[in-house]
């Protein structure tokens, strides 16, 4: 056969190859006019009109809001334990007994050997007591002496005094006298008036002389005098100074019973002892229920705390807060409060205390070291106990009866603005349907719609995946 030949062959095979392939895509165009492929395995969620909610979610147990640590004898044996952990106890019940025959024995010989130390204490005091009384009247007596003493001396020196200048005063008399004497005299008229004043001016000189030979016999006396009060002066004063000195050495000798007796010592370990014993029998300070129990009976306590009484009249819920959310949590914040011990139901609180200061680092769930704050929620609900675990939504923000859907529904284009796929049904089916929204407040799983063509019960696609405006599609689960 000719090269021409098989060449016309080969491209009459290639013409009818091609227009099989033809006719084969007329038929299958045709067949699937009439029915468009079925995406399945598509979420939804319902436009619901409700109340949304921005909230944190934490763990914590219930406790007490007040609570106390019970401090007992940590050397010595529990004798009675009367409470385990959950009981409910008075104010004033007895909850343990310690055994304090050990520090009875001690108190009763320290009373003994302090009974004879009080005694020597309390003779060697009334000695000294006396002493000091003595001091203080022996005092008394010698400056009552050294005063009467010093009275007598300037009483003696006051009279010679006034004996002294009683003669002067006799003295410048006389003179006076003679002058007038010698006055008379002189003027005498007759030798008999003349005789008569020489013999009165003669008596007065006799008088003047023998007075004046007094004078100066007592004048140097009158130093004497001096001499003697200054003495007893100086008397008085050094009376005073060792009356003084005795007495303060009677006086520090007493006061310094409280330095050389160890009574007051013993006096105060007695004491103690006292409320040692007394504390052995440890009661409960408030009403409440025993959460924490440190002691067992008969054994020695390991530690001074001993149990712990929360009160159960006011109860609150602790929880620890990320530190990127704290500052959004401010008192008084609603939060609503569950716990596998009443199922489904929800308590309702309010933040009531935060405590700014970081806690101790924990092992978040992912195993990262982080810190946390302890924030306190409080609640009325009598339900729940002491020890439940719970979890807590504190509310940050929200709004009443709104329209929204679910927050994986919502698709945002390359413009900014927001979409979502509605669900319209078809038959046994749904068809995809685009339509533009405006959104508002976002909770953290749904989000208020302000505005769009959608309305309560519609069904919203939350996976997509590769939908376009009227695809067919199964939708395999609602989120409801």
């Amino acid at each position: 056969m000719s090269k021409t030949n098989k060449k016309g062959k080969k491209i009459k095979w290639i013409v009818l190859a091609l227009v099989i392939l033809a006719l084969f895509g007329i038929i299958a165009s045709k067949a699937l006019k009439g029915k468009q492929l079925v995406l399945d395995s598509v979420t939804s969620g319902t436009v619901k009109k409700q109340d949304l909610a921005k909230y944190i979610n934490i763990t914590g147990n219930v406790s007490g809001k007040n609570s106390t640590s019970i401090t007992g004898e940590p050397s010595l044996k529990v004798s009675e334990l009367n409470v385990k952990i959950g009981d409910k106890v008075k104010k004033g019940d007895v909850l343990c007994v310690f055994d304090s025959s050990e520090l009875q024995a001690q108190f009763d010989s320290l009373s003994e050997e302090s009974t004879k130390q009080q005694g020597a204490a309390n003779l060697s005091h009334g000695i000294n007591q006396r002493n000091l009384e003595k001091a203080k009247r022996d005092r008394a007596n010698l400056i009552s002496d050294a005063q009467q003493a010093l009275n007598d001396a300037q009483a003696q020196r006051d009279q010679a005094y006034d004996n002294y200048n009683s003669k002067i005063q006799q003295y410048n008399d006389l003179n006076l006298e003679i002058e007038q004497v010698v006055a008379e005299l002189n003027s005498a008229e007759d030798e008999e008036a003349a005789n008569a004043a020489r013999e009165k001016w003669a008596q007065l000189q006799e008088q003047s002389d023998a007075l004046n030979a007094e004078l100066g016999v007592e004048q140097p006396q009158l130093a004497s005098y001096d001499s003697a009060v200054d003495a007893a002066n100086r008397a008085y004063d050094k009376a005073v100074a060792e009356a003084d000195d005795m007495l303060q050495a009677a006086q520090d000798t007493v006061d310094g019973e409280q330095y050389t007796s160890n009574t007051s010592d013993a006096s105060e370990e007695l004491k103690k002892l006292s409320e040692r014993i007394a504390n052995c029998t440890v009661k409960a300070p408030m009403d409440g229920i025993i959460t924490e129990l440190n002691i067992s009976e008969g054994n020695v306590s390991a530690t001074s705390n001993i149990m712990t009484i929360s009160d159960d009249s006011s109860l609150i819920v602790e929880g620890k807060v990320d530190e990127s959310d704290i500052l959004n949590i401010i008192n008084g914040m609603e939060a609503e409060i569950t716990a596998s011990a009443i199922g489904d139901e929800v308590i309702k609180g309010k933040v009531s205390r935060i405590e700014m200061s970081p806690s101790a680092p924990s092992m978040s769930e992912g195993g990262n070291n982080s810190k946390g704050y302890n924030v306190e929620i409080s609640f009325s609900d009598k339900r729940l106990l002491i020890g439940m675990s719970t979890n807590i939504k504190i509310i940050l923000d929200e709004k009443k009866d709104t329209l929204s859907v679910p927050y994986d529904a919502v698709i945002t284009d390359e413009d900014g603005s927001k979409y979502v796929w509605k669900a319209v049904e078809n038959g046994d089916n749904y068809t995809a349907k685009k339509v533009n929204i405006e959104i508002g407040f976002e909770g953290d799983y749904y989000t208020e719609i302000t505005s769009g063509d959608l309305k309560e019960d519609d069904k919203v696609l939350t996976s997509v995946g590769d939908i376009s405006e009227g695809s067919i599609i199964s939708l395999e689960t609602s989120e409801e």
